[in-house]
């Protein structure tokens, strides 16, 4: 739903009043055009007096100081169009985007377009300036407005013309003190820095004639700084809610950057120009090996050529170059152009304050890589292998204790983030009902090549627990589980990843306690058992050569002072897939000193090869607790 600025004056009335003289530096621009000093000194001779119009239409018709946005961008794509899905878009602001883009270089607009199809469509968005409403149609509509008036004034009449200039500069001027604000609601964000920074950016540099409407770009500086430092987490990371707008928001930045460039002075400050190199990098990361934005709808634009050709010319350098060669195809990545860089960005990380967390194994375009949203209680996952996704979408849980539901009480909080060349490991809590918690753990092995999503419940009342999470298949993915044995594969075309309940039992003649299917395009795990601690974790080896080859898993005896201990206390397992093997470890009760596999532990958590047959451990990772 789209709310409205305030408007001093009515953008629709008639620019005939040129004679009147305005009250304040508010006044419609028509108002004052027919005076000396409403021109800069670059303005053409004579642009005041009975040949103003003819004079000032020839000059907009045959200058060369201000390029096409195609020109400044070195695209023959619609640099409007960046990031956008027009499907998602009101029919009048496709009509708009269009004819800019149709109309192409100014000295052709005349041959190339239909007056009174373009005076239909202009008028037709002329009756909606009235409320100025904030929504990303209406910006979209004003740019497209914007990079229209030097082109078509040769096709319509001074009255005409500028009335649509005047219209542009009440919403320019209205916009002006709408702050940008990460609390915002993303649409909102991405429609506040259009209109504030970027329509007020592109009036001053299509018009620089102009002394007010040269002045916006003071306006344009403020507000387009403002946007990448209060948007961002101070290093070029977004909010995950901005996930879904990121690509629209890039463009308008990148446009922005272009045009500033133009300028030879920054569009923004130097702490903002830092913020947009640092996304730039981050939003490659964010990408899929088929350029499409990790944890955006299927609605969300990818990459085109020119758009990423113009975010590393502007805001990336050698090593995002290099990343953007490994991850994407040539058809995207053949029009880049510079040297590449021994050194690469880091592949992985995450922001609690933005709610996002994204691992990949390498920069490299068959890399697995998995990007988190756990900015609410809905937490989001979006998994990929190579060019492959296999889920997308909300990781759900439930928890009951003796039939009662736990429902959450709080948000995700970050218990712990670790990093090296080894894994990505990143582990969340939430707070239940009742003093329960729920831990949940998210780690991918880069080498190794498997991911560990495993959920803890912790402090419950004496009684049955049973939990189950459902993670959201990709449309394209299936799960065909094994006839005799609990786990399965993940297939596409072909199988691309096998799937290990690892609390399970291996073989389904063993005592059932919960049970790991598909229902509705998700993989479900569903666990039970009397206690007060449970462990569900999920075993996922995404290396696409061992999918065929044997796997099993054995659920490990914990011992402590020579007792065995119930999985109250603490759990670990055994998973091998074709000839390596891994021992997993986790306390649920507080660290002490336990055996398992022959290794004596004081820690809460540890990942590890297990090196068959000496009995050896390599470690991947390891919590003291």
């Amino acid at each position: 739903m789209a709310t409205t600025l305030e408007s001093s004056q009515k953008s629709s009335q008639s620019a005939s009043k040129k004679g009147q003289r305005a009250s304040n530096d508010d006044a419609l621009l028509s108002t004052s055009a027919d005076r000396s000093d409403f021109w800069r000194s670059c303005a053409p001779h004579g642009v005041v007096g009975e040949a103003s119009w003819k004079v000032w239409s020839r000059h907009l018709a045959g200058r060369r100081a201000s390029k096409t946005l195609k020109s400044l961008c070195r695209t023959d794509e619609s640099p409007l169009a960046w990031g956008l899905d027009f499907e998602q878009l009101t029919a009048q602001a496709v009509d708009l985007l269009t004819l800019v883009d149709k109309l192409g270089d100014q000295r052709k607009a005349k041959s190339r377009s239909s007056s009174k199809q373009l005076k239909k469509v202009l008028t037709g968005w002329l009756k909606g300036t009235k409320a100025l409403p904030q929504s990303i149609d209406f910006a979209m509509e004003c740019l497209a407005v914007a990079h229209l008036l030097p082109r078509i004034a040769a096709e319509v009449d001074s009255e005409f013309w500028w009335e649509l200039m005047d219209a542009l500069w009440q919403v320019a001027r209205s916009s002006a003190d709408w702050r940008a604000d990460a609390e915002l609601p993303p649409e909102q964000g991405l429609a506040q820095q259009l209109l504030a920074g970027e329509l007020s950016l592109t009036l001053a540099y299509l018009f620089p004639e102009i002394r007010a409407v040269r002045k916006l770009r003071s306006s344009a500086h403020e507000a387009l700084s403002e946007g990448l430092l209060e948007l961002l987490n101070g290093d070029g990371l977004v909010r995950a809610p901005y996930l879904e707008f990121q690509r629209p928001l890039l463009a308008c930045w990148t446009r922005c950057r272009a045009i500033g460039k133009s300028h030879k002075k920054n569009c923004w400050s130097s702490n903002a120009e830092e913020q947009f190199q640092c996304l730039t990098t981050h939003a490659i990361a964010l990408s899929s090996s088929t350029g499409e934005p990790l944890l955006a709808p299927s609605h969300n634009e990818s990459w085109t050529p020119g758009f990423l050709q113009n975010l590393l010319r502007l805001g990336g350098d050698a090593a995002d170059l290099s990343a953007a060669r490994s991850i994407f195809g040539k058809k995207l990545t053949r029009s880049l152009t510079g040297k590449e860089s021994n050194r690469i960005p880091e592949i992985s990380d995450h922001c609690e304050w933005a709610g996002l967390a994204y691992m990949r194994t390498d920069w490299d375009r068959s890399a697995p890589t998995l990007a988190l949203d756990f900015s609410t209680p809905t937490l989001r996952l979006d998994v990929w292998s190579g060019t492959q996704r296999l889920m997308s979408g909300d990781w759900t849980w439930e928890t009951t204790v003796d039939g009662k539901k736990l429902e959450s009480v709080g948000s995700w909080e970050e218990a712990c983030w670790f990093s090296d060349e080894d894994v990505d490991y990143l582990e969340l809590s939430i707070d239940l009902a009742d003093g329960a918690r729920l831990e949940r753990q998210i780690l991918l092995a880069r080498d190794e090549m498997f991911l560990l999503l495993a959920d803890y419940i912790h402090g419950t009342v004496e009684g049955e627990i049973c939990h189950q999470y459902r993670l959201p298949l990709d449309s394209s993915v299936s799960f065909a589980a094994e006839e005799e044995t609990r786990e399965g594969l993940l297939v596409a075309k072909r199988p691309v990843a096998r799937v290990l309940p690892l609390a399970l039992p291996e073989w389904r003649v063993g005592p059932r306690v919960g049970e790991l299917t598909t229902s509705d395009g998700q993989l479900q795990l569903m666990q039970r058992r009397e206690g007060r601690n449970l462990a569900c974790p999920l075993f996922i080896d995404l290396k696409k050569s061992r999918a065929s080859k044997p796997c099993t898993w054995r659920q490990l005896t914990v011992a402590q002072s020579l007792e065995i201990q119930s999985q109250d206390v603490a759990v670990g397992y055994r998973a091998q897939c074709d000839k390596q093997q891994w021992m997993i470890y986790r306390s649920l009760d507080e660290p002490a000193n336990r055996t398992l596999l022959g290794q004596n532990l004081s820690i809460e958590c540890l990942v590890a090869r297990f090196l068959a047959p000496s009995g050896e451990i390599d470690e991947l990772l390891e919590i003291e607790g």
